[in-house]
């Protein structure tokens, strides 16, 4: 009964109208009962409710096996990207488990370099701590005289009420806190195996690249093209984003300096980081933090305005100009797709869901691509036209480009 069952769920997910071929009947990669399942026509109902019921069985697996899962999906992710450095480094005569630590010790480098020049901008920050203490209390007293003037509110009320909130605020922040920290414990430890992920995914690439080649029987050439499109779409997705935050930073802090906020340079790193964790919205919801500076060191309310207005104008030149031709190029995911990707990643993984969503949802189009039966689904979230020259040219350039790249792991593996 099992057996039927899944073998209904197969002929449901996998609908093929396509007989059995002579050389696969021979070859014994056929299965009859399968291959009936396959032509029987079943009520949309049916269809529909079994593909619903196995969406809700993956979403479910990606909830609870969360903490195993997103370590690994950003080891697999960071394995794409630092592969092309431990190959320069094998073909230069590096032995292959130097090569790989190379990769991941340079990698970390520049992290920590990153976070360094993040550190020496908000120290400069703190340096300016007592005058910006003075500015907020100057603000909060205007602020509190004029409720008093308008509203009749006293400040011994006005006091007590804010005295009152806090205390609330920090008792339920006791509580998140500690759950916080319960839950994410064992999380913590596991995103310190990332760099071992990534170290043994790397050095056992070419164990993985044969494993794909033996359960392809005989079509492995198109696993492989598959397999070199989804790290090519992972190398560009990150040199693309790279790009996209040097400009917004650029951007951003060029545009503070000529408001005259304070820490511009900080702000506009951070604003552009938002930007990366919430596309397509992220600079105007990062446009609050040097609005509150504006509005603490000077006494227009004219110059926070015009904060927001600029952060706004970056985020339509970035939505329109620079993320598409630079970001967008390299996944070819549309607008609709990426929010769609963006809260339902959010919902189910948080904030690492809404760093991977894209490139991952890229991924998965490239997948859709390349597989006769998804190439609707492909279609739908990518962004390019469905005929034309010039994607045929790019699939024949791609497809050009994957059969070196084999020709080249078949020479490693001789």
């Amino acid at each position: 009964m099992a057996k039927k069952f899944f073998l209904i769920v197969l002929g449901i997910l996998f609908e093929q109208t396509e007989p059995c071929q002579p050389k696969a009947a021979i070859a014994g990669h056929c299965n009859e009962p399968f291959m009936k399942l396959q032509h029987t026509q079943y009520p949309f109902y049916i269809s529909a409710l079994t593909r619903l019921f196995l969406l809700a069985l993956v979403i479910l697996f990606l909830i609870l096996g969360k903490e195993l899962l997103i370590p690994l999906t950003i080891a697999v992710f960071l394995t794409f990207i630092l592969l092309p450095i431990s190959t320069w480094l094998e073909k230069h005569h590096f032995p292959r488990s130097i090569a790989v630590l190379t990769s991941i010790i340079l990698f970390f480098v520049v992290i920590a370099a990153f976070i360094w020049f993040l550190y020496a901008q908000a120290h400069s920050f703190s340096d300016d701590g007592g005058e910006l203490k003075t500015k907020i209390a100057k603000k909060i007293n205007s602020l509190q005289i004029y409720i008093r003037e308008h509203f009749r509110v006293t400040k011994r009320d006005q006091s007590k009420w804010m005295d009152k909130k806090i205390s609330t605020i920090m008792e339920e922040g006791d509580q998140y806190l500690m759950t916080f920290f319960s839950i994410t414990g064992s999380f913590l430890t596991n995103l310190a195996l990332i760099p071992l992920y990534v170290y043994f995914l790397t050095t056992y690439r070419t164990k993985i690249i044969k494993f794909i080649s033996l359960k392809s029987n005989g079509d492995h050439e198109s696993k492989l093209i598959i397999l070199h499109s989804i790290s090519r779409v992972a190398q560009k997705y990150l040199k693309g984003l790279t790009i996209d935050i040097l400009i917004v930073t650029a951007l951003c802090s060029i545009s503070f300096l000529i408001i005259g906020v304070k820490h511009a340079i900080l702000f506009g790193i951070l604003v552009a980081i938002c930007n990366v964790i919430i596309p397509y919205m992220g600079l105007t919801f990062a446009s609050i933090l040097p609005f509150f500076m504006t509005i603490i060191t000077h006494d227009e309310i004219g110059y926070a305005l015009s904060v927001v207005g600029v952060c706004i104008l970056i985020q339509f030149i970035d939505n329109h100009f620079i993320n598409p031709y630079i970001v967008g190029s390299s996944v070819s995911i549309n607008p609709l797709t990426a929010f769609i990707a963006l809260a339902a990643s959010a919902m189910i993984w948080g904030i690492f869901g809404m760093l991977l969503c894209i490139p991952v949802t890229g991924m998965i189009k490239v997948i859709c691509d390349n597989v006769e039966s998804l190439k609707p689904y492909g279609y739908i979230i990518g962004q390019e036209k469905i005929f034309g020259m010039n994607e045929k040219e790019e699939l024949i350039r791609k497809r050009k480009a994957a059969m070196r790249f084999i020709r080249r792991r078949n020479k490693s593996t001789a």
